[in-house]
This record gives C-alpha cells, sequence and structure tokens, in this order.
C-alpha cells in the first residue's frame, strides 16, 4: 500500500516550525526554572549564611567578654603568685645572714681583726654571698690560720688573699685584703 500526502508541504513545513518553536520555548521554560531554581537555593543558602553569621558575630561578642575577663584574672593570678614568690624567697632568705655571721665568726682566729666587710649576692633567692673584706692581723700565721679555716668549713669557695703589707709600730701588724664566696646551707 501506498501512501500519499495530499496535504501541501507549506503547511507542513509551518506546523513543524510551530512545533519546533514550541519546543524551544519549552526548553527555554525548562532552562528559565532551572536557573530560577539554582538562583533561589543560593539566593535561600546565603540568607541562611547570613542569618548563622550574624548568630555567630552575637556568639563572638559574648566569648570575647569571657575571654577578658579570663585574662584579666590570669593577670591577677600572675601577680599574686609573684608576690607569693618573693615573700617565698624571702622567707627561705631570712636565715641567710644569721648562718653567716656564725659561721664567719668560727672562722676567723682570735690574731685577726676585721676593718671593712662588704657582700654582694645572697638576696632574696638564698644564694652565695660574695664577700670582700680588709683585715689586720697580728702575725702571718694568724692568716694563715683563717684561711686554712675557711677552706675546711666547706661553706667558703673561691678563697683569694690579696697583697699582705707590713706596719711597724709598737706591734707589727700585717695589713691585708681577702675575696671569697660563702654557700648557705639552709
Amino acid at each position: 500500500m501506498i501512501k500519499i500526502n495530499l496535504v501541501p508541504s507549506e503547511i507542513l513545513a509551518k506546523a513543524q516550525q510551530r512545533q519546533q518553536n514550541i519546543q524551544a520555548a519549552a526548553v527555554a521554560v525548562f532552562l528559565a526554572a532551572v536557573v530560577i531554581l539554582l538562583s533561589l537555593g543560593r539566593w535561600a543558602t546565603l540568607k541562611n549564611l547570613e542569618s548563622t553569621l550574624g548568630e555567630n558575630h552575637a556568639r563572638l561578642k559574648k566569648l570575647e567578654i569571657v575571654v577578658a575577663k579570663v585574662e584579666e584574672l590570669e593577670r591577677t593570678a600572675a601577680a599574686v603568685r609573684a608576690r607569693l614568690n618573693v615573700m617565698n624567697d624571702l622567707l627561705k632568705s631570712r636565715p641567710v645572714y644569721p648562718y653567716f655571721m656564725s659561721d664567719f665568726v668560727r672562722s676567723v682566729p682570735l690574731g685577726v681583726r676585721i676593718t671593712n666587710l662588704n657582700t654582694a649576692g645572697g638576696g632574696s633567692t638564698a644564694g652565695p654571698l660574695k664577700l670582700n673584706m680588709t683585715a689586720e692581723s697580728r702575725s702571718n700565721e694568724d692568716i694563715a690560720s683563717w684561711v686554712k679555716n675557711m677552706e675546711q668549713s666547706g661553706k667558703f669557695s673561691l678563697i683569694e688573699l690579696g697583697a699582705v703589707t707590713t706596719a711597724e709600730g709598737a706591734e707589727r701588724s700585717y695589713s691585708f685584703t681577702l675575696t671569697t664566696v660563702y654557700t648557705p646551707t639552709l
């Protein structure tokens, strides 16, 4: 069987053109709907993120206030700790000079007279005391005895005897300088 189309080709071309226009419009409407939906999704996401950002900023301001209070408390605690450490150091070093004087007097022989004594160090850390002194003695043996006593005590170190000068008078006397380091045992 043979089919013969009796409709003129112009009408068929117009109908086909109309159908293509309708398909193109449908595709354009579909694409526009997709673009609009994507835009609405992005807009909703943006609004949601802006809302979250606002909430986070509000929470951040609250936390900044808390952090400022914590930092202030830490500074106060550090100041209190520093004062406490100073008091503890002072309590620790309080007996240094009494012990030093007791040990020092025990080491000085009868023939030696101290004319000047300077101390440096020690302080609040109960550390070693550096001693610089000038003294006079009746004999060289008294000087040697003093240095020996200091060495044997174990509390004096780095003992350095300076120049010994002899002074003639009614009695012979020896002037000298001595430096040493006293290490307290508390």
